[in-house]
C-alpha cells in the first residue's frame, strides 16, 4: 500500500500535468558540444569577487531584521548561439536577487546560503516558515537566493516561476544550473568579505542539487547540507513524474532513452565528486521520495565517501512535517563542524 509520502509525490506529479501545459520551444540537443567532457571547473569558473550588491530595506524588513539584495549577475553562457538569448530574451534573468535574513539583529559567526526549489513562487514561502524555525533555533544568518528563472528573475513570457529553468531546451536547462551555482558561489565569497567566520550552502530539491554542486569546486564553501537531491540528472528525468514534460518533449524530438543517458553522462555532472570531507557534508533525503529515489541518492552517497545522512520518513512533499527533525540535525551538525578552513 502506498505510503502518505508516496501519494503525495504522486498526486504533485499528476497536477503538474496541469502547470506545464506548453513544453520546450526549441530543440537545442545539437548545440550541446561545448558542455561536453569538460573539467568541472571548466564547467563551473570561480566567479570574480562580486562589487557590493545593492542592500534595500522596507519598513517590515526592518522590523524582521532582512534586506534585499540584488547585483548583475557575471554568468557567461558557454554556447555560442545562446549567449544573444541570454542577454537579449531574458533581460530580467540578468540581475540576481537573495533576500539577507538577520533573525538576531547583530551578525553572527555563520552565514546559511539557502537555495530553493525548481518552482518556488518567491522566498515569503520559506520566510514564514522554515526561516522563522531556523532563526530561532540556529546560530546563523540566512541568505536566501533566487533561482535563475524564478521569482523577480522570471521573463515576462513565462506562465509561471521556474517554468524557463528546467525544460527539454537543454541548453537553456544547463546554463540555468550554472548560472544558479555561479550565483549562489557570488554571494557565497561576498559574505567572507563581509566578516562572516563560517559559510555554507544548503537548498532543498533543486537548491540540493546546487549545493552539492558548489561542494564540488574550489574555492569551496565551508559546508554543504543538501536536502532531498542527488546529481543523477538522467535517473531523475526518466523516473520523476514532475519531469514528464522533459522527457515527452525529448521523446518528441527523437531524442530517446539511450541518447538522454549519453548526454548526461557527457555532461558530467553525475559523477562529481566533493572537495569537501565527508564531516563538512550533511545529507537529508527522504526515505519514500518518488523524485529523489533513495536507491539512487545511496549510490551516490557513497561515491562521496558516505558522509553524515539523516534519512527522514515521508516523501518529497510532505518535507515539511520533519522540519522539527531537520533543524535539529542541522545544529547539532553545525555544533561538530571541524575548525579551521576546509
Amino acid at each position: 500500500m502506498p505510503t502518505l509520502g508516496r501519494s503525495a509525490d504522486q498526486l504533485a506529479g499528476v497536477f503538474s500535468r496541469l502547470l506545464h501545459a506548453r513544453g520546450a520551444h526549441q530543440n537545442t540537443v545539437e548545440d550541446l558540444g561545448p558542455y561536453f567532457d569538460l573539467p568541472l571547473e571548466q564547467a563551473f569558473p570561480e566567479p570574480p569577487p562580486l562589487r557590493a550588491p545593492s542592500v534595500t530595506r522596507s519598513w517590515v524588513d526592518r522590523a524582521v531584521g532582512s534586506s534585499t539584495l540584488s547585483w548583475r549577475s557575471g554568468h557567461e553562457p558557454l554556447c555560442p548561439k545562446y549567449r544573444r538569448r541570454h542577454y537579449d530574451d531574458y533581460p530580467e534573468n540578468l540581475t540576481a536577487w537573495a533576500r539577507w535574513v538577520r533573525p538576531a539583529g547583530a551578525r553572527r559567526r555563520t552565514a546559511l546560503v539557502y537555495v530553493h526549489g525548481w518552482l518556488e513562487p518567491g522566498s515569503w514561502a520559506e520566510e514564514s516558515t522554515l526561516f522563522r524555525i531556523w532563526g530561532r533555533e540556529l546560530d546563523v544568518d540566512l541568505v536566501h537566493v533566487t533561482l535563475p528563472f524564478h521569482g523577480r528573475r522570471t521573463p515576462r513570457r513565462s506562465l509561471f516561476p521556474g517554468e524557463l529553468f528546467w525544460t527539454a531546451d537543454l541548453v537553456r536547462s544547463i546554463e540555468g544550473v550554472r548560472q544558479a551555482v555561479f550565483d549562489a558561489r557570488s554571494i557565497a565569497g561576498w559574505l567572507r568579505g563581509e566578516g562572516y567566520e563560517r559559510v555554507g550552502v544548503t537548498g532543498l530539491s533543486l537548491g540540493g542539487a546546487i549545493s552539492m554542486l558548489v561542494g564540488c569546486v574550489t574555492p569551496t564553501p565551508d559546508f554543504v547540507a543538501p536536502m532531498m537531491a542527488h546529481l543523477k540528472l538522467h535517473e531523475a528525468v526518466e523516473t520523476a513524474p514532475i519531469l514528464w514534460r522533459v522527457k515527452r518533449d525529448l521523446d518528441r524530438w527523437g531524442v530517446g532513452s539511450e541518447r538522454r543517458e549519453e548526454i548526461f553522462r557527457r555532461l558530467g555532472w553525475s559523477e562529481s565528486v566533493p572537495r569537501l570531507a565527508p564531516a563538512r557534508q550533511l545529507w537529508v533525503e527522504a526515505r519514500d521520495d518518488v523524485y529523489i529515489a533513495p536507491e539512487v541518492v545511496e549510490r551516490q552517497w557513497r561515491e562521496w565517501g558516505a558522509p553524515p545522512i539523516e534519512w527522514i520518513a515521508g516523501g518529497h512533499m510532505t518535507f515539511p512535517l520533519a522540519v522539527p527533525a531537520i533543524t535539529q540535525r542541522l545544529r547539532r551538525f553545525l555544533q561538530e563542524l571541524p575548525s579551521g578552513a576546509p
